[in-house]
């Protein structure tokens, strides 16, 4: 089960279709906070996280997921990222399995989420 973390809902319904599509199960959450709670009772595979939401943003909701959900595998999702170092530094610092710009197709998506669940 993938969750998806993202306060704009036309794009975890996005995500959630381009998911389904390729046969995941997948679960939705408005906020970070929403976000910690359902990680933490589901114990998803991966969480996918938006990095800027309104009242909690996704940084501070990455580093509460990796306290709080030890092991987590986070991949996050953003609109305003700068370049392929940042992408590097951002999954280094942020333990983040991997790094998507929005916006992104279908295939891009699903090659980060087979590749970070070790899926070919």
């Amino acid at each position: 089960m993938i969750l998806v973390i993202d306060d704009n809902a036309q794009e975890r319904a996005l995500i959630r279709k381009m998911l389904e599509g390729d046969g995941h199960e997948v679960r939705e959450a408005a906020s970070g906070d929403e976000g910690l709670d359902l990680a933490q009772a589901l114990r998803p595979e991966l969480i996918i996280c938006d990095l800027m939401m309104p009242q909690k943003d996704g940084f501070e909701t990455v580093r509460d997921l990796h306290a709080r959900v030890p092991g987590a595998r986070i991949v996050a999702v953003s609109g305003v990222l700068f370049g392929t170092a940042d992408h590097a530094t951002m999954v280094e610092r942020l333990g983040l399995v991997a790094v998507i710009e929005k916006p992104f197709r279908q295939m891009q998506l699903l090659d980060v989420v087979c590749g970070a669940l070790g899926r070919s």
